[in-house]
């Protein structure tokens, strides 16, 4: 039974984020596929192994006891809404890179910084470097250069500082 359907099997009056939350820390969500990291400011981040890679896939609030999906299991960053996304920035870009963005898709590592004063800093990488698709022979190698997003969501994951793509940031940590 897959997450969704727990919750919604779970008794009690509490809302969903709160039986999330509940959810989300018992013993099977914080091992094994699942793992949590400690995200300051009374909140964390829960990890999950998907098809051989880490992705941060909810938030919770220990304040609030809430828990909040942010990314699903098709690598759709379900918090993002176009109007999250600063498109002129990417007028430049190539099409692949801007579709991956258009379907909010997170493929590709996308990075949670610690919360500071309420807000996270996020990169959300639309394209890797060439070096992503080279098996360990060096075959495969591509010429394409790593395209990130930068943008600020809140607590509950909802961007509250628009994605936007920075040409002169895109090979610095933020």
């Amino acid at each position: 039974m897959n997450i969704y359907d727990k919750i919604q099997r779970m008794p009690g009056t509490e809302t969903y984020e709160q039986k999330m939350y509940q959810l989300l820390n018992t013993e099977h969500y914080t091992k094994g596929h699942y793992r949590h990291d400690d995200m300051g400011e009374g909140m964390a981040l829960v990890w999950q192994l998907v098809w051989s890679w880490w992705k941060p896939r909810f938030l919770l609030d220990h304040t609030t006891q809430c828990a909040y999906e942010i990314m699903n299991t098709n690598y759709e960053l379900v918090t993002v809404t176009d109007d999250d996304i600063d498109w002129n920035s990417m007028k430049d870009l190539p099409d692949n890179a801007i579709t991956r963005a258009r379907n909010h898709n997170a493929m590709f590592p996308t990075l949670i910084r610690h919360f500071e004063n309420g807000q996270a800093k996020v990169e959300w990488q639309i394209n890797p470097d060439g070096k992503y698709y080279m098996d360990d022979d060096g075959f495969g190698m591509t010429s394409d250069n790593e395209l990130t997003l930068f943008g600020t969501i809140d607590r509950t994951g909802k961007v509250v500082k628009k994605f936007v793509y920075e040409k002169s940031n895109n090979f610095l940590l933020l």
